[in-house]
């Protein structure tokens, strides 16, 4: 008897075109054609610059997102100065530059917890919609991060042109007063 296999559905659904010569993009349209599914209309954000490479699709919480992997010449920005700073991840506070600045934790948790609560809790009513309601919160909250940690470290880079983290093994620290 064969293993039933309806429990690894949508765990890992992506798939990749890596042959530019069979994706055809048309940006005046907003869509792109891919072998075996055709015609794909998507959110035009930004233009897509340079290339075509390899197109990547993927499920991620009850939605098909695309990544449209391009090659193209990119001028190297240098950074506005020429000073260094290093970097303090801490627990209470996000991180603390060398200079005074104080990054605070964006606690996208908190701001989500009344929605992600509902969502939970209306599960013994139902079940399936309560899945889908949860699955559609979580990679909001993983976005936001993801954005978050992007900002900031975009605008490290600009003001220095050089950074240090602290490498701290956590292994080595004691807990509780109690050492090892």
């Amino acid at each position: 008897m064969p293993p039933f296999r309806d429990s690894k559905r949508r765990v890992a659904d992506a798939f990749r075109y890596p042959e530019p010569q069979q994706i055809t993009l048309d940006q005046a349209h907003s869509r792109l054609f891919l072998p075996k599914i055709g015609w794909l209309r998507y959110r035009n954000g930004r233009t897509i610059q340079g290339a075509v490479k390899s197109v990547t699709v993927r499920f991620v919480g009850c939605r098909w997102l695309m990544a449209v992997q391009t090659e193209r010449e990119v001028l190297q920005h240098l950074p506005k100065a020429t000073t260094g700073v290093g970097i303090d991840l801490g627990v209470v506070r996000f991180a603390i530059l060398s200079d005074g600045t104080v990054c605070e934790p964006l606690n996208t948790l908190k701001r989500h917890a009344d929605r992600l609560r509902k969502a939970y809790q209306s599960f013994s009513r139902n079940g399936r919609r309560a899945k889908t309601m949860v699955q559609k919160i979580h990679p909001r909250i993983d976005h936001v991060r993801r954005n978050f940690l992007h900002q900031l470290s975009h605008t490290i880079r600009q003001n220095h042109a050089m950074v240090g983290i602290e490498e701290l093994q956590v292994g080595n620290v004691a807990i509780g007063g109690r050492h090892g």
